[in-house]
């Protein structure tokens, strides 16, 4: 069972970045290099969250980061693209794949902004994906939205789609730094990386 984080200091800091799949086709007797997408680009999220307390939160923060490193660890991604009213998204049709998700439960013509993150929960497990293109749902609430990275996994009808509170599901990434000051105030440097 995953870990899921609580709420961090507020003055913590975040970076999202790719942790691209894709490579270049370069042509063994010279022409253009291909780009070629490749299934398993995904999310990082790096975090630095500022000295605290060791008391409080700050040792409970560490003890769940060391568990991270072989257990899986949920955290919330900073919400780059505030507001809008996204009702409650589920995947519509079982087995999609590529690079756009067919989603109904949206209020009626809801706008989903271009580059607004989203998760996807399919057979227990999360997926974070960003909106490619600012996107309006029709009347009854559906709408296609175009994403990357590509999906990895078919999808299963109804899975959830997390758009208010977006998740990032995956591992520590191994080495991260805390310390305990004198005063027994705990500051941590993290990233939490999805599993491809």
């Amino acid at each position: 069972m995953a870990i899921t984080l609580g709420a961090l200091p507020r003055l913590t800091t975040y970076s999202m970045r790719v942790v691209s799949a894709a490579n270049d086709l370069r042509p063994a007797f010279g022409g253009p290099v291909q780009r070629l997408a490749r299934k398993g680009s995904r999310f990082a999220l790096d975090v630095t969250v500022p000295a605290m307390s060791a008391t409080g939160c700050g040792i409970a923060l560490i003890a769940d980061l060391v568990r991270g490193e072989t257990e899986t660890i949920v955290a919330p991604v900073p919400d780059y693209v505030p507001g809008g009213l996204y009702g409650t998204p589920l995947v519509n049709g079982a087995g999609q794949l590529g690079s756009s998700l067919v989603v109904d439960g949206l209020p009626a013509n809801a706008v989903v902004a271009k580059g607004k993150f989203l998760s996807v929960i399919i057979d227990g497990r999360r997926y974070l994906h960003m909106v490619t293109a600012q996107t309006t749902a029709n009347g009854s609430g559906q709408a296609t939205l175009p994403i990357w990275p590509m999906l990895r996994v078919a999808t299963t009808d109804n899975a959830v789609v997390e758009l208010a509170t977006p998740m990032i599901e995956g591992f520590v990434a191994p080495g991260q730094d805390w310390s305990i000051s004198r005063l027994r105030a705990v500051g941590v440097d993290f990233t939490v990386e999805e599993r491809a």
